[in-house]
């Protein structure tokens, strides 16, 4: 009996140490802090993952090069344009889906604020 409440109060302490309270496993999303969005911490850093693989180089997509804030910022009307079409719209970008919503709040942000190069 005693080797079955020891094995019992071992196996217990393991699995109750497994629990992590964080927010996406209560809520099941990450919360979007658009408050201090910055080029070089958010814009830049999405610019590469989504739109630079195409939009860069003396073969840039459209003639559209991307690659620098300079560029992105001449263009960032046509951008937002670009990233908030409808899922379905030929015109939407990236072509591989639409971003996040965090993303597009968070290039909006940017946007509003001058779209700085901090």
């Amino acid at each position: 009996m005693k080797k079955h409440f020891v094995a019992a109060s071992i196996g217990f302490s393991l699995l109750s140490g497994c629990y992590y309270d964080n927010v996406e496993d209560l809520y099941g999303t990450t919360p979007c802090d658009a408050s201090a969005v910055t080029w070089s911490a958010d814009i830049q850093p999405m610019m590469q993952a989504q739109c630079v693989s195409c939009h860069s180089g003396a073969s840039a997509s459209a003639g559209l090069d991307l690659s620098t804030y300079t560029q992105v910022k001449a263009s960032v009307s046509a951008l937002t344009g670009r990233m908030n079409k409808a899922v379905g719209d030929p015109l939407l970008m990236p072509p591989s889906g639409k971003l996040s919503s965090c993303s597009l709040t968070k290039m909006d942000a940017w946007v509003a604020a001058g779209a700085p190069q901090n």
